[in-house]
């Protein structure tokens, strides 16, 4: 009876749990870090292609609310981006081919003079001709009885509201001619891109004509009904210098003689690429939505010859490039540098971690693409990034807006 009892105790006994030696530990963590030193590399980009898409989306819905504000108020409105002007040092190294500010902008309500039956006389038969004021005494209004201190109040109040790129009308019709300043004051200049096609107008001093003056959206003056300006996540911008309008396979280029270098090469600029013209180019990249929500015009500072400077209407797919900070180019010294860049060959349009952001201007649609590497050679601003937009915008079965 004691041996049983005592078999009884023993088989009741926990059995007891040896703890993890020395040795067994250190390979644990040892093992923990290897693990997690593989993973970072892998884990790295992920994050930083998360960081890029949510910098995609924020482009995406600024432009998509810009779209929907135009439909709700009945007028153009649009998102402007701005570049970045002397970033870094302040002087030798602007970055203006980035973009990490952006605006929601309203076209101002055309201007049809200031004083009461004030019109205006311009003879471009010369190609070139001067905007000059008249504004009659009497109402009904008499031939030849002008009043000229009138006239020099509408001219003053042109100087402060009316500003270069902004496009007349006569008699509230026909074409719209862009306005350049010149000759101590406003003049129709058939040179100017905008107005090669159009037969010159002719206005003479007994027969003036009435006018309306459609002008472009100003960043600056944003009215206080218009959204905050929004941000970019930090690190992340719009690639002014691989974004534009079109799939182009490069065939419109200007001619090199007008070009900035790239190193030796120069720098080939499609007609409707948004890529700075050198270092002192300031002007912003605006697209504007009509209130159907179609892309009524974009502006933007083309180069050499500011075809984009009074806006152009689209016909081919908008596409805004989202990278990163570190792969877009900067200005030393009169040339694009890119000297910094780890492999001259990789830039955010060829990163696969980037995305595209492209508006179909028929539409007003927004779709959000990531970027391919695609198989081409590296141009500047020529084939390789032409490929990669038409990639994207072969790819309908990602998102739309």
């Amino acid at each position: 009876m004691q041996v049983v009892k005592q078999l009884n105790v023993t088989a009741r006994r926990p059995a007891t749990r040896q703890a993890l030696t020395l040795v067994e530990l250190l390979v644990t963590i040892s093992i923990m870090g290897l693990v997690i030193a593989i993973s970072i590399p892998m884990v790295k980009p992920m994050l930083a292609s998360n960081k890029v898409k949510s910098g995609a989306d924020i482009v995406a819905g600024f432009l998509g609310q810009a779209r929907d504000r135009a439909i709700e108020e009945g007028r153009p409105v649009g998102v402007t981006f701005d570049r970045v002007l002397n970033y870094g040092d302040g002087v030798t190294f602007p970055y203006n081919g980035a973009c990490v500010l952006m605006r929601q902008v309203a076209e101002p309500k055309p201007l049809s003079g200031f004083v009461k039956d004030v019109r205006v006389a311009v003879n471009c038969v010369n190609g070139t001709g001067q905007i000059s004021f008249y504004a009659w005494q009497e109402s009904p209004p008499l031939s030849g009885n002008w009043d000229w201190r009138l006239a020099n109040v509408e001219a003053t109040y042109w100087t402060k509201l009316v500003k270069e790129g902004d496009q007349i009308q006569f008699n509230a019709q026909g074409p719209k001619y862009e306005l350049s300043e010149g000759g101590g004051g406003f003049e129709i200049n058939m040179t100017r891109p905008a107005n090669l096609n159009l037969a010159p107008p002719v206005y003479e001093t007994y027969q003036p004509a009435l006018f309306k003056v459609f002008r472009k959206p100003q960043a600056t003056k944003v009215a206080p009904t218009m959204a905050v300006p929004v941000a970019l996540p930090e690190g992340i911008v719009v690639d002014l210098d691989c974004s534009g309008m079109g799939m182009s396979d490069g065939k419109q280029f200007y001619d090199e003689k007008t070009l900035p270098y790239v190193g030796n090469s120069p720098c080939f600029f499609a007609r409707d690429d948004f890529c700075a013209a050198d270092e002192t180019d300031k002007t912003s990249v605006t697209i504007m939505f009509s209130q159907t929500g179609e892309v009524d015009r974009v502006y933007y500072n083309d180069k050499p010859s500011n075809l984009g400077a009074s806006g152009v209407i689209p016909s081919e797919p908008i596409f805004l490039c989202i990278g990163i900070w570190e792969r877009t180019g900067f200005w030393d010294g009169g040339t694009l540098s890119e000297d910094y860049l780890p492999d001259p060959s990789v830039r955010n349009y060829h990163d696969m971690n980037n995305y595209w952001v492209t508006v179909f201007p028929q539409t007003g649609a927004i779709r959000v693409n990531r970027v391919a590497n695609t198989p081409v050679p590296y141009a500047p601003f020529g084939g390789a990034v032409q490929a990669s937009r038409k990639f994207a915008n072969s790819l309908h079965s990602e998102e739309t807006r």
